[in-house]
């Protein structure tokens, strides 16, 4: 059997599920990037740094590049042009089954209507949530208008976790067509980074100043409005000066809001602050290993939150809003954390007074966080019902 995928970028997460795909004897694999964004030195517009993945995103894997350069490359007419050279691509590889991953920029969806045109079997796996985006009356109209037509293109799906479930049911896709796989990070990569920083927690933070009864807060990931980072100073405003003085806050990131975060946390923490920078995917797991609670409190656009899962991995608890999707997955035991309504700096700052409390490690077992192979081995399975 032969797989095509189809993809934007290189993405990191993505790569474990494609190396397991990979491995399989009777089941030939080739990945399709639209670019080649990720791999090569590139300034992101969200973290504001030229960065360039250290965790090797498309080695294990046979894989072909559709273009050089950037993402926006893959919109407008651009994306357009480029489509056809994917389907056209694509059919001539003959794969028996063509996997997708997301539904936009224009380039996978002009992509995937060419491609079932061209009478290709087509399996989709995007991030969709109809709780993490507030749309107009109008928007809603449009989406439930036109994307029965859009999945109706596909044979078989793979949510990213329930409230993903939910939409697709919502849309009128048949129960029968879904196959639920949670959300994965690497999480053999990230296995590595727990045995090895974990062990030097004490002395991590003796060496920062931080005391063992302290509590760190963290947050990790893009700087910038969707992602809410100012509401965090708020609620710190909001307790007591006795929870403060135990309160320390580890920033692990960048972007347009970075300098104006951290000095709103200083005017609550004083020195009690640390603001890494924008740091790799190798050079996470010290910073997990200083941390107690991850903080994700985005308004919007938060489809799930991968680094809920990071954080678990290394036995922090979690405070998220209720507009990250993974919250509803992975923190249905109290013991994992507290969800809140986004934009309530009064319910984070209560999130925040609970799990200074009780701020021990949620001692999660690692069997129990999604992994690649779970979506591998779905698609596989998929895969030979065609057989």
């Amino acid at each position: 059997m032969r797989l095509a995928v189809l993809v934007t970028h290189p993405v990191q997460y993505f790569a474990p599920i494609f190396r397991e795909l990979a491995q399989q004897p009777d089941l030939e694999v080739k990945v399709f990037f639209g670019c080649n964004h990720g791999v090569i030195p590139q300034k992101d517009p969200n973290f504001g740094v030229v960065f360039q993945w250290d965790c090797e995103p498309t080695v294990g894997f046979e894989h072909e590049f559709l273009s050089t350069g950037s993402v926006d490359k893959l919109k407008g007419f651009a994306g357009i042009k480029l489509a056809v050279k994917a389907a056209t691509t694509i059919t001539s590889y003959r794969p028996d089954a063509v996997l997708i991953f997301a539904y936009t920029p224009v380039f996978i969806t002009v992509s995937t209507l060419l491609l079932y045109l061209a009478r290709h079997k087509l399996l989709l796996r995007a991030d969709t949530s109809d709780k993490a985006i507030e749309y107009s009356p109008f928007k809603k109209r449009i989406r439930e208008s036109l994307f029965p037509f859009y999945y109706s293109q596909f044979s078989h799906f793979f949510p990213i976790g329930t409230d993903s479930m939910d939409h697709y049911l919502q849309m009128g896709v048949h129960e029968s067509q879904l196959t639920q796989v949670n959300y994965a990070i690497d999480t053999d990569f990230f296995k590595k980074q727990v045995d090895y920083w974990l062990p030097q927690r004490d002395i991590l933070r003796a060496t920062a100043g931080i005391k063992s009864d302290d509590h760190v807060l963290m947050f990790c990931g893009k700087m910038f409005s969707k992602k809410n980072p100012l509401i965090i100073p708020e609620a710190l405003a909001m307790l007591s000066p006795e929870e403060r003085k135990r309160i320390w806050f580890l920033a692990v990131g960048d972007g347009e809001l970075r300098y104006k975060f951290e000095a709103m946390v200083k005017e609550h923490l004083g020195e009690r602050v640390i603001f890494t920078g924008f740091k790799n995917q190798s050079e996470l797991g010290r910073y997990y290993a200083i941390a107690n609670t991850l903080i994700l409190p985005s308004r919007t656009d938060e489809v799930w939150g991968l680094v809920v899962n990071e954080a678990l991995q290394f036995g922090l608890r979690a405070i998220v809003s209720d507009k990250v999707a993974s919250g509803r997955d992975l923190l249905k035991e109290d013991n994992r954390g507290f969800i809140f309504p986004s934009n309530d700096a009064t319910a984070l700052a209560k999130g925040v007074s609970q799990l200074s409390i009780h701020q021990h490690a949620s001692n999660i077992d690692f069997d129990e966080l999604p992994h690649p192979k779970q979506l591998a081995q779905a698609i596989y399975l998929q895969i030979k019902t065609y057989d």
